[in-house]
């Protein structure tokens, strides 16, 4: 094998420093042209912020006649809870003194007591409608 020979040292070659190229101004048609697209994005920035705008007062009105129509529905939603708990006790009561009652009094009472529980029924069944 052949000795590995050293690698020489190469200079480098010094380069002569070129005077900085001086930068083209903008002519004045391309300095316009600018101006004009910076007007034009700023106008349409404007409209894009009043449509925000716009939509931000809807959804605000929204979001209020929402809430108005949740409280209304909750206050007929209590009333008509309320309403059917009063006739179920009423008709619990009915059916506590049936058994007090004579055997004549007994078939007229319990009638009277199954029509109360078909009524009963029927609202039940029309607010969950209503509500469901």
């Amino acid at each position: 094998m052949a000795a590995a020979t050293p690698k020489r040292k190469v200079a480098k070659k010094r380069v002569a420093k070129r005077p900085a190229s001086k930068k083209k101004s903008a002519s004045p048609k391309s300095a316009a042209k600018k101006t004009a697209a910076a007007k034009k994005r700023s106008t349409q920035q404007s409209k894009l912020d009043q449509q925000i705008k716009v939509v931000s007062k809807e959804i605000d009105r929204v979001e209020r006649e929402g809430k108005k129509v949740l409280a209304d529905a909750q206050k007929r939603y209590d009333k008509t809870v309320k309403q059917l708990h009063g006739e179920r006790a009423r008709l619990e009561k009915q059916v506590g003194s049936l058994a007090a009652k004579s055997e004549l009094a007994y078939d007229d009472v319990r009638k009277g007591i199954e029509a109360a529980y078909k009524d009963l029924s029927k609202a039940v069944k029309q607010a969950y409608k209503h509500f469901g």
